[in-house]
Order: C-alpha cells, then structure tokens, then sequence
C-alpha cells in the first residue's frame, strides 16, 4: 500500500483539488492522510467530509505546528510500505502513482523522482531532470551533481520513498529541512530512479511577502549551513575529498549558497519596510560576508543576471547591484503583467 502525506493550513481553496487528484488515481491501493496544522478558514472541516466519504482517507488534527511538524505527524501515522507527500495547494497528474509505482518495481530503486509543471505567476514551467533511469550515487556524482543543480533534491513531494527507509524533518529549521530530509534518506539508499516525466502540478503565486532583516540573515546562515551538510554528503557518499573546496563538485555544490545571496540582492527592491539606505547596507554586508569573500570565486552561475550582479558585487560596488535589481525588478513586473493575461505562456527548463 502506498501512503500519502498532506499537510493542510488554511488551504479551504486547493483542497479539494488536491485530494481529488489522489482519488482519482488509476493507482487505487493507497491511504491518504490529511494534516490539519490548526486550520482556522474551513480547511478542516473539508477534510473531516473527504474522510467520510471515502475510507482512504484518514485525517488528523494538530495544534499550528507548522509543514515539517505536520509531516512528521503523517509519517508516523503512515501504513503503507511506500511514502509520498504533496502539499494542499498542489496537485499530481491522474497516472502518477502508477507511473511511479511502476518505474519503482522494475528499477528497484530505494527512491525514484519524477519532473514537474512549475505554475508561477500564470506560467506554465515545465521542469524535467537532466538525468534519467536508475543509478547508485555512489558511482554517479554526476548525477547527484545535476539533480542538485536543477533543485530536485530540495522537495519532497515529486518522491516516492521506502517508509521504512525514511527519517524526519527538521522541526527547527526554516529553510532546506526538505533538502536535509533527503540527504538523509540518500544515505540509506543503495539505488535512485528518475522518471523525466512531468507527472505533478507545483503552485507558487507572485511573492507579496517580504523578510525582514533578522530573517534575511537567519535566511544566509541556514543556507551556509545547507552548503555545508551538503558538501559533507557529497565528499562521503561520492568519495571525494576536497578540504579546501575546490574541485568542481564542490564549486557547484557552494554556487547554491551564493544563488541564494544574489537571490536576497534581487528582492530587496520590493521590501518597501526599509529604506534605500538599509538595502544599500544589506547588500553591503553581503559583499562582506566572509564566504562571499573567500570563496565566491567558485560559484559557477547560470544566469546573466547573477554574472552581472556578481562583476559589481565582490567590487564592493553596492548602489550599483542596488540599482540593477531596481532595474531588473521592474522588467519582472512587466512580464508578470502580460502572463497574468495571456495566462497560457509555456517555458520549458
């Protein structure tokens, strides 16, 4: 049997479509357990109904705890020999259990992920992995590489796992507990499958919150704590030894540190909490940030946009990485505007 976990909060608005989505699987031979994180709107009582109507579906209810709490709390309620989540406001695709399902019994593999649509904004993003079939990691750190790089190994609900091979998440942690989640999992695997077939559905709207500038730098040190844990997995389960972080590996292990610096640089135009002054002194102490310094040579980045803002950034130029994001966060402006109405443009990464 396969058990699927969803954490529920406030989501009296994707709920039902998400749920639907697992009942109407041509996989029939699963459990899905519903997480009520403290609901306030009517997303509990929705659950209660489902649970009523069909005997697949069990529902709990918690105190606010948050998703890795309400996680763990389905984990443990699980019955299935395989595990799977999706969050309230996504859905998956009618044949995904059985494609999954399936790619698992002919691979063996102890893991298999698949790609998916990103919707953000009104786009439509496919996401399809570089790599495919299945492979140990330990002979493949080429493909650990590419999976990282392409943000696969950050989520949790594009998996199917072995329960009893799965650990908890990370209740303390407000960033990359999926990712450590998973790094923990792939230390017990002997084998991984990837099916590059889109077969989920990621909803992410335009963001309309901001951090402040205590989460902003709680936000950089979770990150380089990531970095960390993530290049100590990777010299353990890959065999390479590298003290001073040099090679190539874990030059594009330590680039998604600095993404997430560049990341926090191209959102500050938005915050409208502080003023240009503060940005200009956040963006400062970035440029000062000890690793930024020491080792943001290695980061190897994709985008024009990060090599840009890179060129002025370890110059220590900060009102012009400023300005550029200012520039760069009007351009986005515009192209979220004509998505929102056109509503069908496709990008496929």
């Amino acid at each position: 049997m396969y058990s699927v976990v969803i954490p529920v909060y406030e989501a009296e608005a994707s709920i039902r479509r998400c749920v639907d989505s697992w009942l109407a699987q041509t996989e029939k031979n699963l459990e899905i357990i519903l997480v009520d994180d403290g609901s306030e709107d009517k997303s509990g009582k929705i659950c209660d109904e489902y649970a009523k109507k069909d005997q697949r579906v069990h529902v709990l209810h918690q105190k606010n705890a948050g998703v890795s709490a309400a996680r763990n709390t389905g984990i443990e309620a699980a019955k299935g020999e395989y595990l799977l989540f999706t969050d309230s406001d996504d859905y998956v695709e009618i044949d995904y259990l059985k494609k999954m399902a399936q790619f698992r019994q002919e691979s063996g593999a102890d893991l298999v992920l698949c790609g998916f649509h990103h919707y953000y904004d009104g786009a439509d993003i496919l996401k399809l992995p570089q790599v495919s079939g299945a492979f140990g990691l330990s002979d493949h750190a080429e493909q650990f590489l590419a999976l990282y790089e392409q943000g696969f190994l950050n989520m949790p609900w594009n998996k199917l796992y072995k329960r009893k091979l799965a650990g908890r998440f990370d209740i303390s942690l407000s960033l990359g507990e999926d990712l450590l989640f998973n790094l923990e999992y792939l230390k017990r695997c002997r084998e991984i499958a990837v099916l590059a077939e889109p077969l989920c559905y990621y909803i992410q709207e335009e963001q309309k919150t901001t951090l402040s500038s205590r989460k902003r730098q709680d936000r950089l040190e979770l990150a380089r704590k990531i970095c960390e844990e993530t290049e100590r997995f990777y010299g353990r389960i890959c065999q390479e030894k590298d003290e001073a972080g040099r090679s190539d590996g874990y030059r594009r292990i330590f680039t998604r540190y600095m993404n997430e610096v560049m990341d926090e640089c191209e959102k500050m135009p938005a915050d409208k909490t502080i003023t240009r002054r503060k940005k200009i002194q956040i963006i400062r102490s970035y440029a000062n940030d000890i690793w930024v310094r020491e080792r943001g040579s290695e980061a190897i980045f994709l985008y024009p946009d990060y090599k840009i803002l890179w060129f002025f950034l370890h110059r220590r130029m900060a009102v012009t990485v400023y300005l550029l994001c200012v520039l760069r966060f009007m351009a986005v402006r515009i192209v979220h505007g004509i998505r929102r109405k056109r509503r069908k443009f496709i990008w496929s990464l």
